[in-house]
């Protein structure tokens, strides 16, 4: 499924991931944890990012900032950040994995401050 992973060094990507645990891990570099952005999106991080000593993602912080998922003031986001949709092709909320939704792109892309390449 096509999800966004926004790296700790600006890069801002499309990949593609199999919504298997192993394959999300794999994109963010350990056990993740769950944050939701918005009604239709999701993220996940590296939940041990901090204890690793992972780089602080300044525009995945950004984005949690202006979505207010509820970071503590002095609270940033370390470690790549990967971005998947939440809801099927129907609309529903299945919790099942799937690809992020593509109307979500200018919105973050702003936020960001980065062109996201339209999927």
């Amino acid at each position: 499924m096509k999800a966004l992973l926004i790296q700790t060094d600006h890069v801002v990507k499309q990949i593609e991931v199999d919504g298997h645990l192993k394959s999300m891990q794999d994109a963010v570099g350990g056990m993740i944890e769950y944050l939701p952005l918005t009604d239709n999106a999701h993220a996940y991080i590296d939940e041990e990012g901090k204890l690793k000593g992972k780089k602080v993602n300044v525009m995945a912080t950004m984005l949690c900032r202006k979505l207010n998922i509820g970071l503590a003031p002095d609270d940033m986001i370390v470690g790549d950040m990967l971005i998947l949709g939440s809801l099927n092709k129907k609309g529903d909320r299945d919790g099942e994995e799937h690809d992020v939704p593509s109307s979500l792109l200018p919105a973050f892309s702003k936020i960001i401050g980065q062109m996201i390449e339209t999927l």
